[in-house]
């Protein structure tokens, strides 16, 4: 039998940009061994999904560090080389989940890289709302293909819709201008389950909540 290839981190700081690519990379030859996931995971498909939702609460964190966050994804990618050498069977599906996590990590990254910036433009704001509905249609696809619904967890998307808003502040754009982007981006249901009013109201003001209100139906 072959044993999967310890995949390694790349080491993180203040300087460097995360090598996703060789990350990724590497993950290939995980990749290859999974083929069956429900035929040999069974009960702890639950607890690897449990654990895949629960770097939401990573990204939730402003202070956590990319270090942190790939540690996360290494102990499940490790935890699941396990499950794969004690039964010699694979699943494809299970490195799609592994793939998801892989992204959301880069996702989150460059949202953060992007949103340090002291100044931005339209178009930062743009490729944010891009980013995320990108991030979105890839967890939606993985519940697809996976038979079990696991969508990008509502604090990550609240997240990140938080941190255009606080961007937006930042960087001075036009309050129609952002909600333009958004609605083309991320459509109206995901704006809906994500927003804070309080934080419009805090940034633009009480007529921009009441377009809010008006355009996504809220009450």
């Amino acid at each position: 039998d072959i044993v999967p290839t310890k995949t390694k981190i790349p080491s993180t700081n203040d300087s460097n940009t995360p090598n996703y690519s060789s990350l990724l990379k590497n993950l290939e030859n995980i990749k290859s061994e999974f083929i069956t996931l429900r035929e040999y995971v069974g009960d702890n498909a639950d607890e690897l999904l449990e654990k895949i939702s629960g770097i939401s609460e990573l990204i939730n964190r402003t202070e956590t560090s990319s270090a942190e966050f790939h540690k996360k994804a290494d102990s499940i990618i490790q935890e699941l080389q396990k499950i794969r050498n004690a039964t010699n069977k694979a699943s494809i599906t299970t490195s799609n989940e592994v793939i998801g996590l892989l992204k959301l990590s880069e996702y989150q990254s460059n949202i953060r890289m992007l949103a340090e910036s002291k100044y931005g433009s339209l178009q930062d704001i743009e490729k944010m709302a891009g980013q995320t509905s990108e991030i979105v249609n890839l967890f939606d696809k993985i519940s697809i293909e996976s038979g079990k619904k696991i969508p990008l967890p509502h604090e990550v998307r609240q997240w990140a819709i938080s941190t255009i808003f606080d961007c937006v502040d930042r960087w001075e754009i036009r309050f129609d201008d952002l909600f333009k982007i958004l609605l083309d981006s991320l459509g109206k249901n995901l704006l809906k389950e994500s927003i804070r009013i309080q934080q419009v109201r805090d940034i633009f003001g009480i007529k921009a909540v009441d377009k809010i209100k008006n355009k996504l139906k809220l009450t």
